[in-house]
């Protein structure tokens, strides 16, 4: 009798479990900040993005994913103990501190795209930044340059100051192109930059839309649609793009993937 009644408890106590493990897997998406080693646990109670600030992986059922997944619209790749292999580079050599710009985190509705308005490169636009965020009160999350070089400047999903309170509140991501004249430079800037739009709208569970609806609708935006729905008078990245042939239809195409 004592043995029928322990196998009904344990049934009941591993059917709990498996419906919470069920609901956390199932609707929790967001990404989760982590410690350095959290990534080499091999179970998550979490489903949805794992970063510990420097590496990312996407858990699903308590374990990471391996190998290829498609993921929110966006083919991610993943190394055999979980962890992403960016489709870019990335250089840290320009990161702001803890104490330059805000460590907000943001509210996921914008991948916010911009140029540096400016003949600066890549790097020159990151060093000038890092050196003044907090003076001008102006930053971006990336800048990208130089033959397709990310400059992380402040970590994703933290608030930058790019566009306005109420969309850099809005944006866990805005990004920069730095500027050539060199077509074949231009060419990989570009595709970092719209490898970097698609893959850090995949982890946000941002639409890979570009412009589209008003203020308030979830997208890719660029600044130019921030001015003309919400706050400003700027009008990148389109006139720098136009110089090396790439219509905003090309953009909104290759964003879409």
């Amino acid at each position: 009798m004592m043995q029928k009644k322990r196998a009904r408890l344990l049934a009941v106590v591993t059917a709990v479990a498996l419906g919470v493990l069920l609901i956390t897997t199932q609707f929790d998406q967001q990404v989760h900040y982590v410690n350095p080693g959290t990534l080499n646990h091999h179970f998550f109670w979490r489903r949805g993005w794992y970063y510990d600030g420097t590496d990312w992986v996407y858990v699903r059922g308590g374990r990471k994913v391996t190998g290829s997944q498609k993921i929110n619209g966006v083919q991610y790749h993943f190394r055999a103990d979980g962890r992403q292999i960016l489709p870019y580079r990335v250089s840290r050599q320009y990161e702001l501190t803890s104490s330059q710009g805000s460590n907000q985190r943001a509210t996921p509705k914008y991948i916010i795209l911009h140029d540096v308005g400016s003949r600066a490169t890549g790097q020159q636009a990151a060093s000038f930044m890092q050196r003044t965020a907090n003076s001008n009160q102006a930053y971006t999350n990336f800048i990208v340059g130089n033959g397709g070089t990310v400059y992380l400047m402040k970590e994703p999903g933290t608030v930058s100051w790019g566009a306005g309170t109420t969309v850099n509140q809005n944006a866990p991501v805005q990004i920069e192109l730095g500027q050539t004249s060199n077509a074949a430079t231009f060419r990989r800037d570009y595709q970092a930059y719209v490898a970097l739009a698609r893959d850090m709208a995949g982890k946000y569970n941002i639409p890979l839309t570009l412009d589209q609806g008003g203020a308030g609708a979830k997208g890719i935006k660029s600044h130019r649609w921030v001015s003309q729905h919400i706050w400003g008078d700027h009008q990148d990245p389109y006139e720098y793009l136009a110089r090396f042939g790439v219509t905003k239809q090309e953009l909104v195409d290759d964003l879409a993937g």
